[in-house]
């Protein structure tokens, strides 16, 4: 689902989002969603409590992510300084990281490789530059969540099998799902009206609103779909 750009010119080619090797690379700036990474070490530090190195892990990783946000709420910071302050943030990271990875074992139990691709993708991020893009850029969440609680109810109907008996029902079904809740997303208001305008408007321009901030990120014209009817 496309999440709702609030203001295109500030939010230029900025995407956040899970690590899905989709989406690597095909915007111009990008934020990891620090909610996938947290949970992958909460996830650890409570089903093994007796490595107490991944609460300790766990712990430090928090205090930094809140030390980010700390960063990235402060608007007494100029552009120079949120970028010293991000620096400071990956120094941290940097070192937190390698002091486990310094400590791999050569044989690894299953939670143990958990743990170590964990730690490379965190690095791996952070080399990208993707984790502390919300520091640097007002308006940027470190987290996909609204995006995400957006879906919860479909997600929630194919869990309890209140979906499609066919393959092109669920397909059809998905679609449709999929292009209400980004109207949702990113209309002024989400009114009945409103969509079947914009729908209206969308077949009749063959450009889609979703298309229309695509290309304005972009800078390029936007060019209608062919009418294959």
């Amino acid at each position: 689902m496309l999440p709702r750009v609030e203001d295109p010119a500030l939010l230029v080619g900025v995407d956040t989002l899970d690590d899905a090797a989709v989406y690597r690379h095909r915007f111009a700036r990008a934020q990891k969603c620090w909610a996938h990474l947290l949970r992958k070490a909460i996830r650890l530090a409570l089903l093994y409590p007796r490595k107490k190195s991944y609460q300790r892990f766990l712990d430090r990783l928090l205090e930094l992510y809140y030390d980010a946000k700390r960063v990235a709420a402060d608007g007494r910071l100029s552009d120079s300084g949120r970028q010293q302050r991000v620096t400071q943030l990956e120094n941290r990271l940097c070192e937190l990281c390698q002091t486990y990875l310094d400590k791999t074992p050569t044989a690894m139990k299953p939670h143990e490789q958990d743990f170590f691709n964990l730690l490379n993708e965190l690095v791996e991020r952070m080399l990208d530059e993707e984790l502390f893009t919300f520091v640097l850029v007002p308006g940027v969440e470190p987290t996909n969540n609204l995006s995400e609680r957006l879906q919860r109810t479909p997600a929630q109907d194919r869990k309890a099998g209140r979906t499609s008996k066919t393959a092109a029902g669920a397909h059809r079904r998905s679609v449709i799902v999929s292009v209400l809740e980004s109207l949702r997303a990113n209309l002024e208001e989400f009114t009945l009206p409103n969509v079947l305008n914009e729908i209206h408007r969308w077949m009749a321009d063959g450009i889609s609103l979703f298309r229309k901030q695509w290309v304005a990120m972009i800078g390029i014209a936007p060019v209608p779909a062919p009418d294959t009817g």
